[in-house]
């Protein structure tokens, strides 16, 4: 997935070394999630099945975890000079959502005792949950890249809204899924089919998502016309004049 993210940016690659760091990024945002779920999540008593509670604190680990993501993303990557396009806002929000997926992965993992309990939820995971968060960073990715290129403040606070609450909601829907279906029904046709389902709409989001962010760099890059609900964004020479003037 690292190799198929960097060469869908075949127009303006970023420096190599920023994506190590974006790799790298997931154990510090895995470490920081982690942290403020034992101060928040875990006081929450969620006792009882199909509870408020429940609801509640799925809600939270699935806004930490983002939250966290878009931390990184926003503090350490979104300012940099390289990032000089729309559509570097997905590439390194992928890559960070990917990180992040990957050592989770490897956490849950190795909790398990057995080699095939360890290969079979390496193997769920990597066609659920890791698909799950990188789909999360390419939505937060295109947020954050309408953001970075918004005219107007108002705009900037829109956009920057939008990438942590979407996310939010499509992590948040997966979870309530795989925590309350179970406690629904104990018939393992029914929760595959619901997890499966989801799990094709969230590729088709992620699809959706890349073709959206692909087409509106085009017309950033050689600077078209936008259509009406975009035009509150700058094109690149437009960019490129406004970083100017701020040396």
């Amino acid at each position: 997935m690292f190799g198929l993210i960097l060469y869908s940016d075949r127009k303006s690659k970023e420096p190599f070394f920023l994506m190590i760091l974006c790799l790298i990024s997931g154990i510090f945002t895995i470490t920081l999630a982690m942290f403020i779920q034992n101060f928040i999540v875990s006081s929450i008593n969620t006792s009882e099945t199909l509870s408020i509670t429940s609801g509640i604190k799925i809600f939270l680990t699935s806004s930490i975890e983002e939250y966290c993501k878009l931390l990184a993303l926003y503090l350490f990557f979104s300012h940099l000079k390289s990032f000089d396009d729309i559509y570097d806002g997905f590439v390194y929000s992928a890559i960070i959502a990917l990180s992040f997926a990957g050592i989770e992965t490897v956490m849950y993992v190795f909790k398990e005792i057995t080699l095939v309990e360890q290969s079979s939820l390496a193997l769920t995971r990597t066609l659920t949950s890791i698909p799950l968060h990188l789909v999360c960073g390419i939505v937060m990715g295109y947020y954050i890249g309408l953001e970075k290129f918004s005219k107007k403040k108002r705009y900037k606070i829109l956009e920057l809204f939008k990438s942590i609450t979407i996310p939010i909601i499509i992590h948040s829907v997966y979870n309530i899924i795989l925590t309350f279906i179970p406690q629904i029904t104990s018939n393992n046709t029914i929760i595959q089919i619901f997890i499966i389902t989801y799990i094709i709409s969230v590729y088709g989001i992620g699809i959706l998502y890349i073709k959206k962010n692909k087409d509106l760099n085009e017309l950033f890059i050689k600077n078209r016309k936008y259509p009406e609900k975009y035009k509150f964004l700058m094109h690149k020479p437009e960019y490129c004049k406004k970083m100017k003037q701020k040396k």
